[in-house]
């Protein structure tokens, strides 16, 4: 009734406009509520939650035992990794710029983020990655003869808070298991939700995470589920255990060997740690008083959740004196009661 033969008539000013006929607007992009379904079809969201939820495992894994592959010892501290695994990470890293430049082409949702939530992107793959390389190296330093981490250990823990003879090995398997629950739930996310924009988060791109919003009923839910996910799995499961894990390692590795090739790997891993840790802290502030507003009059929810961010404020500020420790401490530790001393 507005077109005839292909050609516009004027509709005069006050006329009513039959429901079969749609007007766009330029702005509908920018006011309508978009979910991930929309910036890809749902499908294709599900299966590329799957196809990298299954790779960043089997990276991880081949990450975790690739170094006992070419390792070259050290002496008593730290092996070093052999240079392939270098290539392989950074191809993880290009293949993530790639995945999230197709999935956004030309959109402005992506477009208007691009410049700063790409580079965040490509360090979280680069941070799993060395993470699961740290552990990688950790454990195949053992299988070096003059290898002393474990007896230089055993006197450093015997003198800390909590004197509990657990084996450096087997904390550092466990800070890498930390990490996989990140890498798991997308694949429940991918089958059992419509809304995947969790699981893009829980994977690190955060210019697909950051271009979906939300719809309104969704939106409390979702950010409790953003705040829940990212705090406990991401900031300390994955950076700052890890944090605490790595500085430990290379601590002892420089007490025995001193700045080897090996100990600057650990610093790379520990600083890229720190750097997404920080960062995830500044993306988490909007969320922690959204949540606490949710929750400001459950009695029970407010102490779990304060409690939940001294925790987390104790575990940032340990890691980084524990840090300031490897330059600053002569045997470059840190225990409860001051810098260790340990026998070397």
């Amino acid at each position: 009734a507005g077109v005839v033969c292909g050609k516009a008539q004027a509709i005069p000013f006050g006329t009513a406009v039959s429901a079969e006929v749609s007007v766009a607007h330029p702005w509908d992009q920018r006011v309508s509520p978009e979910m991930p379904d929309e910036l890809m079809q749902k499908d294709d969201a599900s299966r590329l939650l799957r196809v990298w939820s299954a790779g960043l495992i089997l990276k991880q894994v081949v990450l975790l035992i690739g170094p006992a592959i070419g390792v070259s010892c050290a002496g008593a501290g730290l092996a070093q990794a052999p240079l392939w695994v270098w290539f392989h990470i950074a191809g993880w890293c290009f293949f993530a710029f790639g995945t999230e430049l197709l999935v956004c082409g030309d959109r402005p949702a992506c477009q208007s983020n691009f410049s700063y939530t790409m580079p965040s992107t490509v360090l979280n793959i680069f941070d799993v990655c060395t993470d699961a390389l740290a552990a990688g190296v950790m454990l195949a330093s053992y299988n070096c003869e003059d290898c002393r981490l474990e007896a230089t250990w055993e006197q450093v823990a015997a003198k800390s808070a909590l004197p509990v003879s657990i084996p450096l090995w087997s904390i550092a398997l466990l800070a890498w298991l930390a990490t996989l629950p990140q890498c798991l739930m997308p694949l429940y996310i991918s089958s059992a939700r419509d809304d995947q924009f969790i699981g893009f988060d829980l994977l690190g791109f955060e210019t697909v995470a950051s271009a979906t919003r939300r719809k309104k009923h969704l939106e409390r839910n979702s950010t409790q589920e953003r705040f829940m996910f990212k705090f406990f799995l991401r900031l300390l499961a994955e950076n700052a255990f890890q944090i605490h894990v790595q500085i430990t390692i290379a601590g002892l590795s420089i007490a025995l060997t001193g700045w080897t090739s090996a100990v600057y790997m650990m610093l790379v891993s520990i600083g890229t740690s720190s750097v997404m840790l920080l960062f995830k802290l500044c993306q988490l502030a909007p969320d922690v008083f959204a949540v606490f507003e949710m929750n400001k009059r459950d009695r029970f929810g407010k102490i779990v959740f304060f409690n939940g961010l001294l925790a987390a404020f104790v575990v940032v500020a340990y890691a980084l004196a524990k840090i300031l420790a490897l330059f600053v401490c002569p045997q470059h530790l840190l225990n409860y009661n001051g810098c260790a001393e340990f026998d070397v």
